[in-house]
């Protein structure tokens, strides 16, 4: 149906039928819906039979309402004359040769056994049941989508053949699989399990993207995208990890420990290595950055700010050597990556070489994954790392020198208009930011927020604005003023 048509129905019904085919026709009407109706377009010296069958044929009309009572389904099983006349004309033979869904079923009586009564004919439409107090709204509701051909569950736009089918190396399969049965069990034992055997076999896969002596950008692009199905797959666990009973923060922590110790030590892949180029792991050092920023953008949208905060909070004990041994201590800020190799190799070579930012761009403009992880919200999880690093206390005298702050990297595809700290003016939502900041007053609260200062020198360096921190949107003395 053409998005500004009027739809025009036809109402075939009985005279059995007439108190409550008449409040239903104008109800539609006043919905936008042209009926037409024997009682309104039927005029004296007019042939019923010759009105009737014009408009069961007319191809203006859009659809044919069945008003099906006892007598009508009856009189149509039998053909006969009298109350039959409009089931003379919308006979099995007419039914045949007409678009089948132009008519529908309107259910208005059941028989002693509860079965609705129906023309043989149309016995097997799906119908609409308006013979019940308790559901009529929500039945007239489905009748109103059909006749706009509005249905309430959509057809989702198809999408494109994922390119790891084209991939012999990878098998998404066995995420596919564990993902179901996490999901589909209670026993927290099993959980534990299969959380285990989820990280082991992420890693597993992660690893046959590995390329020795990488150090082209155009390949590191094109491998990051390769990988955004296995992302995917990493966002499909967080949904399933939130409704366990496992320790989501410890969960994610030791993931992310693992990743790193794992993913950017050459001895992972080569035992013997005597040497190796830090660029090799630059695939992996980006993926973990992006999926330390999409774990953020879960957690915010689930409101489950106590968790962020036990992950913010942690110590990471994290390799600082391309080929392992010792770990130290360090914070989240380890995970946030500037990739030479594109930013500074390949993003010249493109049509986006005026961008701030190459990775931010691909980020926000081309590994959405609705409806959660949106262009805004990815950017302004990235921009929240940011913000609230300084509230943690995570930089002392054992922090390495490059782990002292978080680049936002996608600040600049923030939108202003959907912060939220603004909110924290009411006292209600400052509780919620008790638990992000791990505070029980409102007076602790402002001593946190004092630290998340303003910085000018958070910026790229041709950029006219710095990345905005929590006090650009709120004065202190603003915070839990408000009920």
């Amino acid at each position: 149906m053409q998005q500004d048509k009027i739809p025009k129905i036809f109402i075939s019904y009985s005279w059995s039928s007439d108190n409550f085919t008449l409040p239903l026709a104008e109800r539609l009407v006043s919905h936008g819906v042209d009926v037409v109706l024997d009682k309104w377009d039927l005029k004296e010296g007019q042939d019923k039979y010759a009105f009737m069958e014009q408009c069961v044929n007319d191809p203006q009309i859009d659809k044919v309402l069945i008003i099906c009572d006892r007598s009508y389904t009856e009189k149509a099983n039998a053909r006969t004359g009298g109350v039959g006349d409009e089931t003379a004309i919308i006979s099995p033979e007419i039914y045949g040769k007409t678009k089948q869904e132009k008519f529908i079923p309107v259910i208005v009586e059941h028989n002693e056994i509860g079965e609705p009564y129906t023309p043989a004919y149309i016995k097997s439409r799906i119908y609409v049941d308006l013979s019940n107090e308790s559901n009529y709204e929500d039945e007239y509701e489905k009748l109103l989508r059909n006749i706009y051909d509005k249905p309430a569950i959509k057809k989702p736009k198809l999408g494109t053949k994922p390119e790891w089918l084209e991939d012999n190396r990878t098998n998404l399969f066995p995420l596919q699989d564990i993902i179901h049965q996490i999901k589909g069990t209670n026993n927290q034992k099993k959980q534990l399990i299969l959380v285990q055997q989820f990280k082991t076999q992420y890693i597993d896969i992660l690893k046959t993207y590995y390329e020795k002596h990488l150090s082209d950008g155009k390949r590191v692009y094109d491998i990051w995208t390769e990988l955004k199905d296995v992302r995917d797959y990493f966002l499909d666990f967080l949904d399933a990890l939130i409704l366990t009973d496992c320790d989501f923060a410890d969960t994610i922590c030791s993931y992310f420990e693992e990743f790193y110790n794992t993913l950017t030590c050459i001895k992972s892949f080569d035992e013997n290595a005597i040497s190796s180029n830090t660029y090799e792991f630059d695939i992996y050092r980006i993926l973990m950055w992006e999926l330390f920023i999409c774990t953020i953008t879960f957690l915010i949208h689930n409101e489950a700010y106590s968790t962020i905060n036990s992950i913010l909070d942690n110590t990471f004990f994290l390799i600082d050597s391309d080929f392992g041994g010792k770990t130290i201590p360090t914070n989240y800020s380890r995970f946030r990556y500037y990739s030479y190799l594109l930013e500074d190799r390949y993003k010249p070579t493109t049509e986006k070489r005026n961008l701030f930012t190459l990775m931010g761009n691909i980020l926000c403009t081309e590994r959405e994954k609705k409806p959660i992880y949106t262009s805004n919200a990815l950017a302004q999880a990235d921009l929240f790392l940011y913000q609230v690093f300084n509230a943690f206390n995570l930089v002392n005298n054992y922090t390495p020198s490059r782990d002292t702050s978080w680049f936002p990297t996608c600040y600049v595809y923030a939108r202003e208009n959907t912060n939220e700290w603004e909110k924290m003016r009411s006292k209600r939502f400052c509780k919620k930011m008790f638990n992000l900041f791990g505070v029980s007053t409102i007076d602790e609260l402002k001593q946190k927020v004092l630290k998340c200062t303003y910085n000018n020198e958070i910026r790229y360096s041709n950029s006219f604005d710095a990345a905005p921190s929590i006090l650009n949107y709120i004065k202190i003395d603003e915070i839990g003023t408000m009920n």
